[in-house]
């Protein structure tokens, strides 16, 4: 949860603060723009994601326990994944997109796992009374 906060922290700021400098970096100088605010607003939500991932860093994570945040973080990380693999097949510069797609997919499955497994080894059984 710690290293998900961190990444996303990282790019959100990135993308508040930088916007029309990081879309020239990743697509080129005569790509189409999009507008800045944009770029700010899917900044912004990478921080609300990274707040809720650096809150939720101490709690018991699998299975049923905290759910929902593992499964923002699945469908954020997932989705990514795929659209940066789509990205990257049509783009003249991949080897970019590629990296960003393999970061994705690591946390992708990082976060699956999370979700479908127990989040505490299952302690041995003991008879009554013995000690």
């Amino acid at each position: 949860m710690s290293t998900s906060a961190a990444v996303l922290g990282a790019a959100g700021l990135a993308f508040l603060f930088a916007p029309v400098e990081l879309q020239r970096l990743v697509v080129g100088p005569t790509a189409i723009p999009v507008p800045p605010i944009l770029i700010q607003l899917w900044g912004a939500a990478l921080l609300g994601l990274a707040s809720a991932n650096w809150l939720g860093r101490g709690l018991l994570l699998g299975g049923i326990y905290s759910r929902a945040l593992v499964i923002g973080n699945v469908m954020h990380w997932t989705v990514g994944t795929l659209v940066g693999a789509r990205a990257a097949m049509g783009r003249p510069a991949p080897a970019l997109w590629w990296v960003a797609a393999t970061v994705y997919g690591v946390f992708a499955l990082g976060f699956t796992w999370l979700l479908y497994r127990h989040p505490l080894p299952t302690p041995p059984s003991t008879a009554a009374g013995s000690n």
